[in-house]
Formats: structure tokens, C-alpha cells, sequence
């Protein structure tokens, strides 16, 4: 197809905003934006369907994890009807993430107009197999104008217990502006790549509306290109914070560099605190994250247990003028393998909601005391630094 003209979303953010020093480069925040928290499926989800039902022209949507369950067939419903009805739907599902998937499943979406890519393959016979890269997005644009990304794949996890779901607690946002093409731009760069289509990008980038007054940047990793975009971002605020620090996520195991950070900022007297699943849904995982907690809790580092459903969320905010949500993970594999995403967000509206979140989700953990950590069993001390030595593969 034919390529349009790539035009420049960025502006130049005006002199003198208190959140610029907390930028790695202030030059790509989109400005013309309003971005709002969706916390948990039950929220979510809904935002993400109506979006899709209203779609006009064009939806874009990448996810992981795709299930065949009550959740994956709600929107694999919207998606073919988005399709019946004339709107361009393109979907890419990751090879790993939906290996137990009948295939039957995404056959009838093709069969409705749907066009689905199965990014990296599992399977050594199939047409680009691949194991360790993976597509770990989680992103939904409609019409290029509104955008949705975060922790949340589409499954029955994310769902409420109430609707039948295991309520997994995670964060997503929905940004409506011009910054909802730099989520396309991620999705339109990976089918060339990966699907061989140059799809139209005057069909899916249409002309930029403002939505709102907020400042943010869509920060991608790519397989070779802007690989550690999103490490290096988090980087960049934590070393320029002066009150606090609240990171959520659900697999906790960060780099020496990354320790380094958060040692260095409790030394200037800055509060960190990270929250991390009490029992997360992968053990290995967990077992590596806990090695790492003696050493954050001697330098300060608070760290809070989440003691609920199983915690997935991807934020953090800092000083209360910047803040995150996406697919990265703390760990080496999604700074160094994965295609993630994370949503930048600048200025206190939104910061300050990311915060009032973390705090409240604060009641529902313990705070690990250097005291308890250190009385643990010898015997779990051994699984872990077992488990840590295979870190760079978490």
C-alpha cells in the first residue's frame, strides 16, 4: 500500500514546567492529550469494548495473551463485528503468549475480515519462529485518536470474580489525543516487519486532534532499535527524584544499575517504596525478586507485599509530576528481549491519581521489616539464589 507523509506529533513543551527535569527528552512529549487511569478489568475492559464498538475506520490492537475464554470471545466479537461492518481491523497476538489457543479461534476471526499476525511462532516448522523475543504489548488504538495500554492482555485473569474471572489487579490507561498515533506507529511498525504489510499511514494516522492539555510520550522497545527506550526513561526520573518514589510491578527483578538508582535516591532522602505480589503467578520469578530484597532493604528501599488476587500492574510515579503505565516489566527480559510499551504522563492531574492508587492499594499489603526478612527459613534463602542465577532469563 501506499505510505503517507510521516508528520511530527512532538512539541517543544513551554519554559519553566516543573516536570521537565524528570523527562529524558522533553522534546518528544505530545502535547493535545488527556490521559485517564483504568484500574483493574472492570474498568477496563468496558472503556476498551466501547471503544471498539464505535470504531469508524481503523483499529490496531496488539496483546500477548489472547485467551478463548469469556473475556477473549467478548472481544474477539467486537473485533469481527468492527470488521463485518467495514472498519480496517488488524490484531497481533503473540506466538508464546497464545500457544495454548485452539487456532480454530483465530481462524474465524480472519474469516470475519480480522487480520491477525502471530508474531514469532512457537513452533519450529511454522514461518518466523522465534523463542526468546516476544511481542509483550498490550495496546489498543481505535480510529488513530484514542488509545488504550498497560498490564492487561485479554483473558479471563483480568476479569472480576463476580463475572466469573480470578481479578487480577492490574493498571491500564486511555489516552485520547495526538499521542494515540505513537501507539499506531508501534503497531504499524511491527506488521512491516514481522507481517510484510506497509499498511497506509494516511488510513491510520489521520490528522491530530487535541483532547486535552497533557504531555506524554509513548515510549517503545524495539528488537534492536530503541531497546533500552523504556529502562532508560524510568533511569532518568528516578535519578532526578526529591520526595518520593512508588513503583508497582509485578515481576520485580531489577539490574545493578537499576539497584544502583533506587540506592542512590534513599541516600538524598528520597521515600521509595516498590510494591510486588506476595505470591506471584510465577514461582522461578518470585524466587529471584525475593534474593534481591535484603540488599534494597539495607539501603533503605520499603517494600510492600501485595496480599490480594495477583498483582500484574507495570507503574510508577514520582515526585508527582511524572508518571508510567505499560508492559515493562522490571526485569532483564523486558529490557533486553521483549517489544514493550509504557505510557509517559507529565503534570500533576494524572500523577496524582497514580499515587492516590498506590496508596490505597498499600492497604491491602504488609510491609516487609528488615527484622522478619532476615528470620527467613535458610532452606528459602537457597531456592532463591537458586532461582537468581538464571535471572537474565526472567
Amino acid at each position: 500500500m501506499p505510505k503517507g507523509k510521516k508528520r511530527k506529533t512532538s512539541t517543544v513543551p513551554p519554559p519553566g514546567q516543573p516536570w521537565i527535569s524528570y523527562c529524558r527528552n522533553p522534546a518528544r512529549m505530545t502535547a493535545g492529550n488527556r490521559a485517564t487511569l483504568l484500574v483493574d478489568g472492570a474498568s477496563a475492559y468496558p472503556s476498551m469494548l466501547d471503544a471498539i464498538f464505535a470504531a469508524t475506520s481503523t483499529i490496531l490492537m496488539d496483546s500477548y495473551i489472547f485467551n478463548d475464554d469469556s473475556a477473549g470471545r467478548a472481544f474477539a466479537n467486537a473485533l469481527a463485528s468492527a470488521a463485518r461492518r467495514g472498519v480496517s481491523t488488524w490484531l497481533i497476538r503473540d506466538g508464546a503468549g497464545t500457544w495454548s489457543v485452539d487456532r480454530a479461534f483465530f481462524r474465524k476471526l480472519k474469516e470475519a475480515g480480522v487480520h491477525v499476525l502471530e508474531y514469532r511462532p512457537i513452533a519450529p516448522w511454522r514461518r518466523g519462529f522465534g523463542l526468546l523475543r516476544r511481542n509483550h504489548r498490550k495496546l489498543l488504538v481505535v480510529d488513530g485518536r484514542v488509545g488504550f495500554a498497560g498490564g492487561m492482555n485479554v483473558g479471563g485473569e483480568w476479569l472480576p470474580r463476580e463475572d466469573g474471572g480470578q481479578g487480577w489487579h492490574d493498571i491500564h490507561v486511555r489516552i485520547e489525543g495526538p499521542a494515540a498515533q505513537d501507539l499506531s506507529r508501534l503497531a504499524l511498525a511491527t506488521w512491516k516487519s514481522h507481517g510484510n504489510v506497509d499498511l497506509d499511514r494516511r488510513l491510520f494516522l489521520p490528522e491530530a486532534v487535541s483532547a486535552g492539555e497533557e504531555h506524554v510520550n509513548v515510549v517503545g522497545s524495539g528488537e534492536i532499535k530503541m531497546r533500552r527506550a523504556i529502562r532508560e526513561s524510568y533511569l532518568h526520573a528516578i535519578r532526578r527524584a526529591e520526595r518520593y518514589i512508588y513503583i508497582a510491578n509485578a515481576y520485580f527483578v531489577p539490574d545493578r544499575g537499576f539497584r544502583r538508582a533506587l540506592r542512590n535516591a534513599c541516600a538524598r532522602g528520597v521515600d521509595v517504596r516498590v510494591m510486588v505480589p506476595a505470591k506471584g503467578d510465577i514461582l522461578p520469578v518470585r524466587m529471584a525478586s525475593q534474593a534481591l530484597y535484603g540488599r534494597l532493604l539495607r539501603a533503605g528501599v520499603r517494600i510492600f507485599l501485595w496480599k490480594r488476587e495477583v498483582l500484574h500492574a507495570k507503574t510508577a510515579v514520582i515526585d508527582g509530576e511524572w508518571a508510567t503505565v505499560g508492559s515493562f516489566n522490571i526485569d532483564h527480559r523486558s529490557w533486553t528481549m521483549n517489544l514493550e510499551v509504557n505510557v509517559d504522563v507529565v503534570g500533576a492531574r494524572f500523577s496524582d491519581g497514580l499515587r492516590k492508587v498506590f496508596e490505597s492499594d498499600e492497604t491491602h499489603c504488609s510491609e516487609l521489616s528488615r527484622e522478619d526478612w532476615a528470620r527467613r527459613p535458610f532452606l528459602q534463602r537457597v531456592v532463591e539464589r537458586f532461582f537468581r542465577l538464571f535471572r537474565r532469563w526472567m
